[in-house]
């Protein structure tokens, strides 16, 4: 049962005297359907506050029936390592959290790109930190959907090129058809990706349209850099963008943990640890 097919709310009945149990037991209907729930969206379809909802979830999670995370719930068959980032947080939080380290990492990202190249720039806080680092640059031909990033390399003397498409907001990306089309017709050296989670199965994004784009960036360049803070790993959200082995680098500010550092070297994927190129670079 997905959320969208609960009974519609009818006022002479009420949902918000529902019995808990009745209550919870939708929840979990969903949950098996959906393998996740989001508070917000089924506290609205049952007329009942995002609280009431919360404190079900509380109920079965101590009943070992499902796991909560940010914004909701999933299956407890998940792997209790893995959080699943459910809702997308705001642009301007995200883009503040873990600054420094997103800093370090734009900084290692952009000593990978050689001269003359042409290159990829996804969406995201992270890929925004790398148009930063690299808008003294001027020999560089740059293609993105990120209407952040292309007026921040609008002071840049390389020229930028826009992805046609709809803009999603508040992201500021351009996504959809024409984007992903459009992208067929270039061949890019160096394609810079962000994503919001990294577990075994895969590099994960919170929104099924920018993950279009970023498939399709893949897809077009010989080298796929992937940029992810250390706060991201074992976390997945709603799309996968590719499994691992669709990476060639990985770009971070801190070693993975074991098990994700055994899945990322069979998969023949170079982790480049920001700090330790700093280090390098100092000495």
């Amino acid at each position: 049962m997905h959320t969208d097919d609960l009974p519609s709310y009818d006022p002479a009945v009420g949902f918000g005297r529902m019995p808990a149990g009745a209550r919870q037991s939708l929840i979990l209907d969903v949950v098996e359907m959906d393998g996740f729930v989001s508070v917000s969206q089924i506290a609205s379809n049952l007329n009942v506050s995002e609280m009431t909802i919360r404190r079900d979830l509380v109920v079965l999670e101590e009943r070992g029936l499902l796991a909560r995370t940010h914004g909701g719930a999933v299956s407890a068959a998940t792997s209790p390592r893995e959080v699943f980032d459910l809702e997308e947080p705001a642009f301007k939080r995200r883009r503040h959290r873990n600054a420094r380290e997103k800093t370090a990492i734009a900084h290692a990202a952009a000593s990978l790109i050689g001269p003359s190249e042409t290159i990829g720039l996804d969406v995201g806080t992270s890929t925004l930190t790398l148009a930063e680092a690299i808008v003294e640059r001027a020999d560089l031909r740059v293609f993105t959907n990120s209407l952040r990033a292309a007026m921040v390399l609008s002071a840049s003397k390389s020229p930028v090129y826009v992805l046609g498409g709809e803009v999603r907001n508040p992201e500021q990306s351009v996504v959809g058809s024409r984007a992903v089309g459009e992208l067929a017709n270039y061949n890019l050296d160096r394609v810079f990706i962000g994503v919001s989670g990294l577990i075994e199965a895969g590099f994960f994004d919170y929104s099924v349209e920018d993950s279009e784009v970023k498939r399709a960036f893949i897809a077009r360049a010989d080298q796929i850099v992937i940029l992810c803070d250390s706060s991201k790993f074992d976390h997945r959200s709603l799309a996968r963008v590719c499994d691992i082995a669709g990476a060639d680098v990985l770009v971070t500010d801190a070693p993975p943990p074991n098990h994700l550092a055994r899945a990322l070297e069979a998969a023949e994927v170079q982790v480049i640890v920001a700090g330790a190129v700093a280090e390098r670079i100092a000495g």
